[in-house]
């Protein structure tokens, strides 16, 4: 019969390690029956303080574990006797069938405490017992006890043995319960949970023991028996131990031996913790919920487990707080680590997965050239089999599996607050707190745990379970409740009770709410979406979505996510960028109100509002801008305490009308117009594109506010909605970069560039960047054009690039030659200026319509064309009509005829070679050399200078190659640019060929002739040049000095923090020629003290300035905060002045002569300046 697991305390004044264990258990069907069994136990027992151990016992009549017949269980108690080494031990076998001692209580299911002998002194143990003598074979060994104590001593025992186990550490004091279902993880042999095994987990949640729980487990008085505890609601009995993840226990609390044991052992006595559930439950088991989460596949597996750990935190939370009143504790700890994306409370983290990449590398001292350094760096490249690749929490985790921590310490609340410290101090910008803090997670989590912990910092936990399900398992009403006021806190704590509904839910005053949304339309369709009735048509405004909320002088501006932009624009009318020259438009009768709108920038100038697209940001606008805010009010939720939302939309707008009187350029009422007609609706929709707008809102009039529904009455039309209205792009992929999630291991996102405009006949050959698109197409479609791209992928290295594919500071991760890729035609709404890419523009939501499989590489879009749409309609891509007869069948954009090439094998003009067959070989000069002639000079052009290389014996090619000497440039263009840009090559000046044909011989390189070198001939000019180019070794001429003299013009001083850093690194302190480093002084050779202008010169104090900046002093000429002294001269009629200043100052300065600067050039040490002060 598998007995329950036992905590036991064993005495550590005994020499042997054999202990006699005997317990005494209640029955119904056998009330005397005992129990005993044998424990070897470890060797720390014998030399080091009280223990404790958990024993499992079994009966010895049965070889095979039972479960006990249903009962209640109690709290138990033992006797432990010890034996000396060499006395024949009693074994379960032959246990006595006499039930142990009472307690003086009397109570029959209870036994004595541990008998110990009396301790001599405090502290101290008392000499062991003398030795008994053998027993005879078969016969029972005397068994060594202590003598019997006082009887005030016993009580006094066992009163502190008592107070001892009735502490409120229900974690390490447990009832004794029925055992889990049989399987391997509910039965373990009894040798196996000593000193090196880790008791299972019960699946079930722990309450807290009652005062009557913990007399009974004392031993004392005849108390009832233990209530039996209370299951999970989810039914988590018998599911072994994969219920034991989703389900905490007070077991999983106790803490672990430091020597390798897992067992429990009592900690020292500590203040009791906080009370609430995050600081009792493991972050461990948060983790393990979560892994199994995302293991099983099907959806009601993912809930079970998910409902699993919810209703064993709840009744953890009735356990820990059944006797009090107003609670504040809830499951917000956890929630807001399983929706870290929802998270309001806690500020950014700053980081993404690049900088925690950076941050492990530097925290864990990993090689920054090694393995793992790499592979955390290139999480998204796909390396090995396991199917990884853009996910860098699962990275992490093989990397951190081998140097982390077996088993983690950190608590959910620990966790909560560790994130906490790292957020304030990315706030903070205190990087070295925020390492710290991280480096705390790192040395306190198992790599499994840091998995989910990164996931949680990155706010992507990939559990494959939408937001939606997991509110509704938390609450029915959750969903609908976060709408209105997207505060996770405030869902968890007032819904915390499954079982209470609420009875309204609405918009509330300073609570942000998730705002309503409106879904496309169809316009051919629209009539029949609007039910056939009138409906309003306003104006589509390309801003912020925002909300405000006004009580009286206080104001707060709330995003369509919730964000606070209060700080931004105005939290009263005294300060932000709106709220000032806004608070007196509202009537006097508005005490309070909630406004929905879109907040925009506004031109002064041309009284025009700017699009979203341009470079600016209204949410961080500086007030010193050319720009204004404005507030763009289309709906009104709340005025004076009444609640809108369930009104009709033109009742809300007839109650717009009275809130506030309209200010040109600071708060406006959105126009809107009644329609009927789809062609009304198409008539708007081209006077929007004719304004550059961004399309129309069209809006039922009965209309309810519903938050965060799309639809529902709301609709918007863009011109990129419909056919034909937009010109399209055909777009050359010439680089890509790897996916993550469902697209890891592919490439997911594309580099789009358009041709450099060639020569009449000719294919482009360079290529600029203009944007990087990764959507508008299906998986299928991603999967297809990465099979045709696949094997034309080339890493892209950013010091050495492609000379034919230029790009601005958006770099792939790969690239692509562009005879090998497609082209893609692309749909955006405008062109705005970027400078992330090489044509100075990029475009604004491009997403793929479709591969066109109809046109070569060369066909795509030009820099002539670019130009031209951008002047056309203002960088917008929709500049066409849709008219109400042509709309069932849209008429098709002309495009433009570009006329079929008959394809002709060969080489283009530019890259032929010229025909040197009838060059005659004059010299060798050249010989075994090979040049690449780009461009010639003025007087002598390419095919000349070829010519003459032929002559010499030289060899030329049009493209640079290995075995490439040089490239000869007369002038810079895009090929030559391009070359330099790859840094393979030398590029040298055409004038110095010239010099070699001159010269007949091969002149040696200098500075002057060269125009870019590679990294080995910048090493090897490194040796010989100085950074202007003269020669360490050669001789000099005149017009060479000059031409190293014309290279100094922009040179620039070094500062002097930087030289006396450089003077202490290499111990230079005690140079002669810094005996003042580090003074700031001031020379009072000045008409007017701090006017620089009335500087008298020509004076010895002028020439003591000088001679100290020589000598390593900074010379200021005003006097200010950090002057260390002020040099006077003969004329002390200006020093009371002087002080008086120096009063005004947190520093003071000294006074002193100018002597003291004379001495110290003098002497070639500082002297000391109190000698010299005035």
């Amino acid at each position: 019969m598998l007995l329950p697991l036992t905590l036991l305390r064993i005495p550590n004044d005994s020499p042997t390690h054999i202990f006699s264990y005997r317990r005494h258990r209640v029955n119904e069907t056998n009330p005397a029956r005992p129990r005993a069994v044998t424990v070897a136990a470890p060797e720390p027992f014998s030399r080091h303080g009280p223990q404790h151990l958990l024993l499992q016992s079994q009966s010895p009549q049965r070889s095979h574990p039972r479960s006990y017949p249903k009962q209640t269980p109690r709290f138990v108690c033992a006797v432990l006797t010890r034996h000396e080494p060499g006395t024949p031990h009693r074994g379960p076998a032959a246990a006595s069938p006499q039930p142990p001692p009472l307690s003086p209580g009397g109570s029959p299911g209870t036994s004595r405490p541990l008998s110990q002998p009396p301790r001599a002194a405090h502290g101290t143990h008392p000499p062991h017992p003398p030795a008994a003598a053998a027993a005879a074979p078969g016969e029972r060994g005397p068994q060594l006890r202590p003598p019997p104590l006082p009887r005030q001593e016993a009580a006094r025992r066992r009163f502190r043995f008592r107070r001892r186990l009735c502490r409120p550490r229900f974690r390490f004091l447990l009832p004794s319960r029925g055992p889990a279902a049989p399987g391997p993880a509910a039965v373990a042999p009894a040798a196996a949970l000593t000193a090196h095994a880790r008791p299972s987990r019960s699946p079930l949640p722990l309450p807290l023991p009652s005062a009557s729980d913990r007399t009974t487990a004392c031993g004392g008085g005849n108390a009832p028996q233990t209530p039996r505890p209370r299951s999970s609601p989810s039914g988590a009995k018998g599911r072994g131990a994969a219920a034991g993840a989703a389900g905490f226990t007070g077991a999983s609390l106790a803490p672990r031996s430091e020597e390798g044991s897992r067992m429990a052992s009592p900690p020292a006595p500590q203040p009791s913790p906080r009370r609430t559930v995050a600081s009792h439950v493991p972050f461990a088991d948060l983790c393990a919920t979560l892994e199994r989460m995302q293991a099983c596949k099907s959806r009601p597996e993912k809930t079970k487990y998910f409902k699993d750990f919810l209703d064993s935190w709840r009744n953890f939370h009735h356990a820990l707080h059944q006797k009090e009143k107003d609670v504040t504790d809830s499951f917000y700890p956890a929630m807001r680590l399983i929706l870290p994306q929802l998270e309001r409370e806690r500020m950014a983290y700053g980081i993404k997965e690049t900088m925690l990449a950076k941050l492990y590398i530097e925290l864990l001292n990993l090689p920054k050239d090694g393995k793992d350094a790499a592979k955390l760096l290139n999480y998204r490249t796909p390396a090995g089999s396991r199917g990884d690749a853009g996910d860098f929490a699962m990275i992490a985790y093989f990397v951190l599996k081998p140097r982390s921590p077996k088993r983690g310490r950190l608590t959910v609340e620990q966790v909560n607050e560790l994130l906490d410290a790292i957020a304030n101090n990315n706030a903070a910008r205190n990087k070295g707190l925020l390492k710290k803090s991280l480096l705390q997670l790192i040395t306190q989590s198992t790599a499994l745990e840091q998995k989910w912990l990164i996931r949680m910092i990155i706010k992507d936990l990939k559990l494959g379970i939408s937001q939606q399900t997991i509110f509704s398992i938390f609450h029915p009403d959750a969903v609908e409740l976060h709408n209105v006021t997207t505060d996770l806190e405030k869902v968890c704590r007032q819904l915390h009770d499954p079982t209470v509904s609420l009875s309204d839910v609405s918009i509330m005053l300073f609570s942000a709410f998730k705002p309503m949304l409106a879904a496309i339309a169809d316009v051919q369709q629209i009539e029949k979406q609007m039910s056939n009735q009138t409906f309003y048509i306003e104006t589509k405004l390309d801003g912020e979505r925002i909300q405000m909320h006004k009580d009286g002088d206080v104001y707060k501006y709330f995003s369509r996510n919730g964000f606070d932009y209060t700080q931004q624009f105005g939290a009263s009318p005294l300060d932000g960028s709106l709220t000032p020259f806004i608070h007196k438009v509202f009537k006097d009768n508005i005490q309070n109100c909630i406004l929905d709108g879109e907040m925009m920038a506004y031109n002064p100038e041309t009284q025009t509002f700017m699009q979203k697209g341009n470079k600016f940001d209204i949410k961080r606008m500086v007030e010193d801008s050319d720009l204004q805010t404005c507030f763009c009010v289309f709906d009104v939720l709340m005025v004076n305490d009444q609640k809108l939302g369930h009104e009709a939309l033109s009742k809300r707008y007839e109650i717009l009308s009275n809130v506030f009187t309209p200010v040109t350029g600071r708060i406006h009422v959105v126009h809107k117009k009644t329609a009927r007609t789809r062609k009304e609706v198409i008539d708007a929709l081209n006077e929007a594109i004719d304004n550059r707008e961004e399309g129309i809102m069209v809006k039922d009039p009965m209309s309810t506010y519903k938050p965060d529904k799309r639809g529902e009455g709301w609709l918007k039309i863009k011109p990129e909605y419909v056919n034909g209205l937009m010109d399209e792009l055909d777009l050359l992929i010439v680089g890509g970069y790897w996916g993550k999630g469902l697209r890891g291991g592919m490439m997911s996102h594309f580099l789009c560039a358009i041709a450099e405009t060639p020569a009449p006949n000719e294919k482009p050959t360079v290529f600029h960047s203009i944007c990087r698109i990764g959507s508008g197409y299906t998986m299928k479609e991603l999967y297809d054009l990465g099979l045709k791209l696949a094997k034309h992928w080339k890493p892209y290295h950013r010091r050495d690039p492609p000379c034919n594919i230029l790009c601005g500071i958006e770099k792939p991760e790969v690239y692509i030659e562009p005879c090998n890729s497609v082209i893609v035609q692309v749909k955006a709404a405008e062109i705005v200026n970027s400078d992330m890419y090489k044509t100075d523009c990029t475009l604004r939501f491009p997403r793929i319509e479709k591969i066109r499989e109809d046109k070569e590489w060369y066909e795509c879009m030009t820099l002539d064309m670019l130009a031209d749409l951008r002047s056309r309609a203002e960088g917008k891509l929709a500049s066409k009509h849709l008219h109400i007869d042509e709309y069932d069948e849209p008429q098709e954009k002309k495009r433009k005829t570009v006329s079929k090439v008959k394809k002709v094998i060969g080489i283009a003009e530019q890259f032929k070679a010229p025909d040197l067959s009838n060059v005659n070989k004059v010299s060798n000069v050249f010989e075994d050399v090979e040049f690449c002639v780009m461009t010639g000079t003025g007087k002598h052009s390419k095919s000349e200078l070829e010519s003459r290389i032929a002559e010499c014996g030289g060899s030329v090619v049009q493209n640079p190659g290995p075995d490439t000497y040089c490239v000869i440039a007369g002038a810079e263009n895009v090929r030559v640019k391009n070359i330099i840009a790859s840094n393979k090559y030398d590029v040298v000046k055409a004038e110095w060929l010239l010099q070699c044909f001159q010269s007949k011989m091969l002149v040696p390189w200098q500075p002057a002739v060269m125009i870019h070198m590679s990294p080995d001939t910048k090493e090897h000019f490194a040796r010989e040049y100085d950074c202007y180019g003269d020669s360490y070794t050669a001789d000099t001429d005149v017009a060479q000095l000059k031409e190293v003299f014309s290279r100094m013009k922009d040179n620039k001083m070094m500062p002097l923090d930087v030289i006396a850093e450089l003077e202490e690194r290499y111990s230079w302190n005690s140079c002669q020629l810094s005996i003042f480093r580090g003074n700031t002084i001031y020379v009072d050779c000045y008409a007017i003290v701090n006017e620089p202008r009335t500087k008298i010169h020509r004076t010895r104090l002028s020439i003591r300035a000088l001679e100290l900046r020589f000598y390593g002093a900074k010379v200021v000429s005003c006097l200010e905060e950090g002057v260390s002294h002020v040099i006077i001269g003969e004329d002390h009629s200006r020093v009371e002045e002087m002080k008086a200043l120096r009063r005004t100052f947190g520093k003071k300065f000294k006074i002193v002569s100018e002597l003291w600067v004379t001495e110290s050039v003098k002497e070639g040490v500082p002297k000391n300046e109190n000698q010299y002060l005035i």
